[in-house]
């Protein structure tokens, strides 16, 4: 399977989801965004996380906004790690200063590149957690990312 599209359910372990939270709001206090991506592996229709990872990344404070950069050497390591440990990435997390959206730089520079994949945006530098209120969830489809409502999020993501 290439892709992630027929995946119905996105199931995310609560030890994952807390640790996310723990990175995203560290660098949060220092007002920056941060990534963080869940690989895992497919079992019948379901996409089962198994791994959380913190890339190595430089976030930026600029006069038009902030944003996070990971470096070509730090992707190559992660692909080779998926490839060794048989995982897949799945999902990418990262943070907003204030409401949760997809921008135009995340649209064009994600790291999940497979479709069907998702893109979790976390509002207020996860003040509230991944599971709080006003996060948002998006799929990549063949036109792009297309942002799902409360109850398609809910369908989907199990971040149990």
């Amino acid at each position: 399977m290439n892709t992630f599209d027929s995946i119905s359910k996105f199931i995310i372990p609560p030890e994952i989801c807390d640790e996310t939270d723990r990175h995203l709001q560290d660098a949060g206090r220092d007002g920056n965004e941060c990534f963080v991506l869940w690989s895992g592996v497919i079992e019948s229709d379901c996409f089962i996380c198994r791994t959380i990872h913190i890339p190595k990344q430089t976030a930026y404070q600029l006069p038009s906004g902030l944003c996070v950069r990971v470096e070509a050497d730090e992707l190559h390591r992660l692909n080779v790690w998926l490839y060794e440990n048989d995982e897949r990435l799945g999902v990418q997390v990262h943070t907003h200063p204030t409401e949760a959206y997809h921008s135009d730089t995340d649209d064009a520079f994600p790291m999940v590149t497979t479709l069907g994949g998702l893109s979790l945006v976390v509002p207020d530098f996860c003040q509230f957690g991944v599971r709080g209120q006003g996060t948002a969830l998006y799929r990549l489809t063949k036109s792009g990312w297309g942002g799902l409502s409360a109850d398609d999020a809910r369908q989907i993501l199990h971040m149990e």
